[in-house]
């Protein structure tokens, strides 16, 4: 087989890995898509690129960037820095947090049906 020559992000059908994706890149994805599980997201993409749909794609890195920004943050990827150290996820105590109260009567200064439609339990 002859030498690929391109030195662009692509994805390999042959043995079904991307090529030129260097670490430090994964890095910079990792730092642009904070709360994604960048990991995560490769090996689906990999996955959807060997079905017989995907076949046909190049998989480089217009169509990674593309997979990211449509990617739901991870929860177990979410920063804990960026949240109060009182705060509980949504359980059943969410409606009493005064965290979240106080979010959401700043979210909803202007319509306080709003925020009395969300405090009722």
């Amino acid at each position: 087989m002859a030498k690929d020559k391109r030195t662009s992000v692509y994805f390999n059908h042959e043995d079904n890995t991307f090529c030129n994706l260097k670490d430090v890149d994964i890095k910079r994805l990792k730092e642009t898509y904070k709360g994604v599980d960048v990991d995560k997201e490769l090996n689906k993409m990999v996955f959807w690129l060997s079905s017989p749909k995907g076949k046909k794609r190049v998989g480089n890195i217009a169509f990674i960037l593309h997979w990211l920004d449509n990617a739901k943050p991870s929860v177990n990827q979410l920063s804990h820095s960026n949240m109060p150290d009182d705060f509980t996820p949504a359980q059943n105590e969410t409606f009493l947090n005064p965290v979240f109260l106080d979010y959401l009567e700043e979210l909803w200064k202007n319509n306080e049906h709003l925020l009395a439609l969300n405090r009722m339990p």
